[in-house]
C-alpha cells in the first residue's frame, strides 16, 4: 500500500492565516456589515420611487429627505398616539386575563393557565417603551443608515464603471451587474410587498375585530399586522389571541373571530398576495420557516428580519452561478 505524503508549504500556511485573519476582521466589523446590508435593502425598496421622481426633475436627495422625514414623522405619530393606548389596553388585558380565562373555562371546559399568557402580555408595555426609547436613543445609527442608503443609490449608477475598472471589459463585469440587478429586483420587491401586506392585514383585522365587538382591538390588530412579517406561521399565531378573546364574549363571537381570520387569510392568499408579491419571487413555505428559524437562532429578532432578504440574495447569486 503506497503511502501518500502531504506537503504543507509556507505559502499554504500563509494563505490559511490570511483567510483566518479575513474572517476575524469581518466578524469584528459585523455591525457595519449589517448596517450596510440594511441600507442596501432600503435602497432596493425605494429605488423605483426615486427613479420615478427623477422623471419629473425631482433630485434624489430631496426624495430621500422627504422619505426620511415622512418615516420619522409617522413613527413619532405612532409612538405618541398608539403606544400609550396599547400600553393602557394591554395593561387592562393583563389585569382582566384571569377573569377572561375563567369565563373561557366555564363556557368550554378548557383549562388554561393564566401564567401561560400573562407573562408574555405583561412584557409588551415595557418592551414597547424600550423599543421606542431605544429608537430615539439611536438616532446616530438611523442617520447613518439614511446617508448610507442615499450614497448607495448614488453610487449604484457608477457600478458598471467600477466593474470595468477592476474586471476589464469582459463578460465578468456584465454578469456581476446582472446579478446585482436581479438581487435588487427580488429583495426590493419582497420588502415593498411585505410592508404593504402588513398594513393591509393590520387594517383588515382592526375593522373585523371592531365589527365583532371583541375587546382590545388595537393590540390584537397590531399583533396581526406585525406577525404578517413572519410568513406562514405568523398569521396563525396572531389569530389565536383574537379567537380566545372572542370566546370570552360569546361562542358566536369566538366563531366569528375564527371565520374572520380564515376569511382574511383566504383573501390574502388568493387576491392580495398574488397582486402585492407579483414582483417578488416566491419561496416555498418549508424553506421560509427553516430560514426564519436559522436567522432567529443566529441573530435573534434582527436575524429573523434579515433572514429572508439574505436568503433571496444568496439564492439569486447561486442560480446565476449555475447558468
Amino acid at each position: 500500500m503506497a503511502v501518500q505524503k502531504i506537503e504543507i508549504t509556507s505559502r499554504t500556511i500563509l494563505t490559511t492565516l490570511l483567510y483566518l485573519l479575513g474572517f476575524w476582521f469581518l466578524y469584528q466589523i459585523r455591525g457595519i456589515i449589517i448596517t450596510l446590508f440594511i441600507s442596501f435593502i432600503l435602497m432596493t425598496a425605494v429605488g423605483p420611487l426615486v427613479r420615478g421622481a427623477a422623471k419629473v426633475k425631482i433630485p434624489p436627495m430631496v426624495v430621500f429627505l422627504l422619505l426620511f422625514l415622512a418615516v420619522v414623522g409617522i413613527f413619532t405619530t405612532l409612538v405618541v398616539s398608539l403606544v400609550p393606548a396599547i400600553v393602557t389596553e394591554t395593561a387592562g388585558l393583563v389585569q382582566n386575563l384571569p377573569k377572561f380565562l375563567d369565563s373561557l373555562s366555564a363556557r368550554w371546559s378548557i383549562v388554561v393557565s393564566p401564567t401561560m399568557f400573562s407573562t408574555q402580555f405583561g412584557d409588551i408595555p415595557s418592551n414597547l417603551l424600550k423599543i421606542a426609547a431605544g429608537t430615539f436613543g439611536n438616532l446616530v445609527t438611523v442617520f447613518a443608515v439614511f446617508f448610507m442608503t442615499y450614497y448607495l443609490y448614488i453610487e449604484r449608477a457608477n457600478l458598471p464603471h467600477f466593474l470595468r475598472l477592476f474586471l476589464g471589459t469582459g463578460d465578468g463585469g456584465r454578469r456581476i451587474e446582472s446579478i446585482v440587478a436581479d438581487i435588487e429586483k427580488r429583495v426590493g420587491g419582497w420588502v415593498r410587498g411585505e410592508l404593504l401586506l402588513m398594513t393591509i392585514i393590520g387594517v383588515m383585522s382592526f375593522i373585523g375585530l371592531t365589527l365583532l365587538g371583541i375587546p382590545y382591538t388595537l393590540p390584537l390588530a397590531l399583533l396581526a399586522g406585525l406577525m404578517e412579517a413572519v410568513p406562514n406561521i405568523g398569521p396563525v399565531i396572531s389569530a389565536i389571541p383574537a379567537i380566545l378573546m372572542g370566546l370570552t364574549v360569546s361562542p358566536l363571537t369566538g366563531l366569528g373571530a375564527l371565520a374572520m381570520s380564515i376569511l382574511i387569510q383566504q383573501t390574502e392568499n388568493n387576491f392580495v398576495v398574488p397582486k402585492v408579491m407579483q414582483t417578488a419571487a416566491g419561496i416555498r413555505p418549508i424553506v421560509t420557516i427553516v430560514v426564519l428559524l436559522i436567522g432567529y437562532t443566529l441573530g435573534g429578532v434582527m436575524g429573523a428580519v434579515l433572514a429572508i432578504p439574505l436568503y433571496l440574495a444568496i439564492e439569486t447569486v447561486y442560480k446565476a452561478l449555475q447558468t
